[in-house]
């Protein structure tokens, strides 16, 4: 079974994103709603490509290549409720020559805990084609970097079901 990681080891990841739980993010339990959850993973993780993954908001435009998420996975460890400021940070766990393991870790910094784990498995595309293709070396070289930069001391708590296939 994995560990949860402490508020402060999380906490100290870069974030990629904030927010404030308003609301239009509540569903009839008073909390927030799955959706939106998926939607700030999801956005955090996107993001990341974008700004430190080599993979710019010109990448389809100029290079013909983009990635297409797999599969998911979220798993809820702590609430949040209208109010809670919450942090999006995005860890990369693993890749293989087609295949992008990442993490958005969300954090609850007003209830100092870990909310949520969204995983996503995602294929690096040509667009053209829409099949899977290999990295370019530049690209992959960034994530290399970004793998070996982004492991924490600690053991993210990871859900063991996605993972890059070898």
């Amino acid at each position: 079974m994995t560990t949860i990681p402490a508020y402060e080891q999380v906490a100290s990841l870069p974030t990629v994103h904030e927010h404030v739980v308003g609301p239009e993010h509540l569903d009839e339990n008073r909390h927030m709603n799955i959706a939106h959850y998926f939607t700030f993973g999801g956005s955090a993780i996107w993001a990341r490509h974008q700004r430190d993954l080599a993979m710019a908001d010109t990448y389809i435009t100029e290079r013909g290549l983009t990635t297409f998420t797999a599969e998911q996975h979220l798993r809820y460890l702590g609430e949040s409720v209208e109010g809670d400021r919450l942090g999006v940070s995005v860890v990369v766990v693993d890749r293989a020559d087609k295949v992008l393991h990442v993490a958005a870790l969300i954090t609850n910094h007003t209830r100092r805990e870990l909310s949520c784990v969204m995983e996503a498995v995602t294929v690096h595309v040509d667009f053209g084609t829409r099949r899977p293709v290999p990295f370019p070396d530049d690209v992959a070289a960034v994530l290399d970097a970004a793998i070996a930069g982004d492991r924490p001391a600690w053991e993210l708590p990871l859900s063991g079901g996605l993972g890059v296939r070898r």
